[in-house]
C-alpha cells in the first residue's frame, strides 16, 4: 500500500470538489485501486484546491481568477465567463449606475459663458439666491478663479443651471425608459446616459 493525494471532480462541470489523501493498491494488471472515494464524483491524481481548478479531456485547468465585486462565473464546458445574473438583476444594477452617474453630473459642474461653475446643491443655493438678489457680483468658478457678473448675468446663470439640471434629469428618463423595456441583458447594457 502506498499514500496518495487525489482531486474528486463532478463529471458534469469538471469543477474539483474534494481532495482526499489516502491509500491505494495496485492490481495484478497495474491499475491503481484507491482506497476512499466521493458519490457522485471521479478522480484524478494529485491534490488541487476546490473551487480553483476544473478536470478537462483528462487534463487538470486552472479556473482562472475572478475580481471580487465580478458577477461573472468560469464556465468550466465552454471554458467562458458567463454573466449567471438574472436580466431584472442587470436592469437594476443598470439603472443604479445611471442614478449614480446622474447625481454626479447634476451636483459636478455646468458651463456658463465659457466659464466652468459649481453645481453641488451649496452652489446651486447660492446661485438661486444671487440671481433673486438683483445685484452684480463677483463670482468664484470651479477653479477657484474669479468673474464679475451683472444681475442680468446672474439671472441667465441660474436659467442655465436649471437647464443643465433638467437636461440631466431628462436623460435619465430617457435611460431609465430604456432600460425597463429592454429585453435582453445586451440591450440593457447598451444603455448610456
Amino acid at each position: 500500500m502506498s499514500l496518495e493525494y487525489r482531486s474528486f471532480f463532478n463529471v458534469n462541470s469538471g469543477r474539483i470538489e474534494a481532495v482526499l489523501g489516502g491509500s491505494y493498491t495496485v492490481t495484478a494488471e497495474g491499475t491503481k485501486v484507491f482506497s476512499a472515494s466521493v458519490p457522485g464524483l471521479d478522480s484524478i491524481e494529485g491534490s488541487y484546491e476546490p473551487g480553483k481548478y476544473y478536470v478537462k479531456d483528462s487534463e487538470v485547468k486552472r479556473i482562472p481568477d475572478m475580481p471580487d465585486n465580478s458577477f461573472l462565473t468560469f464556465d468550466t464546458l465552454s471554458e467562458q465567463d458567463v454573466d449567471m445574473r438574472s436580466l431584472e438583476d442587470v436592469k437594476q444594477q443598470t439603472w443604479d449606475e445611471i442614478k449614480d452617474l446622474r447625481y454626479s453630473l447634476e451636483f459636478g459642474d455646468f458651463e456658463f459663458e465659457g466659464n466652468v461653475y459649481d453645481s453641488n446643491l451649496v452652489s446651486q443655493g447660492r446661485i438661486m439666491g444671487a440671481a433673486s438678489a438683483g445685484v452684480n457680483q463677483v463670482w468664484t468658478l470651479a477653479d477657484n478663479t474669479t468673474v464679475s457678473l451683472t444681475a442680468s448675468q446672474l439671472q441667465q446663470l441660474y436659467a442655465t443651471l436649471q437647464v443643465h439640471i433638467a437636461s440631466v434629469h431628462e436623460r435619465g428618463r430617457i435611460a431609465r425608459q430604456l432600460i425597463f423595456e429592454a429585453e435582453t441583458k445586451e440591450e440593457v447594457e447598451a444603455v448610456q446616459l
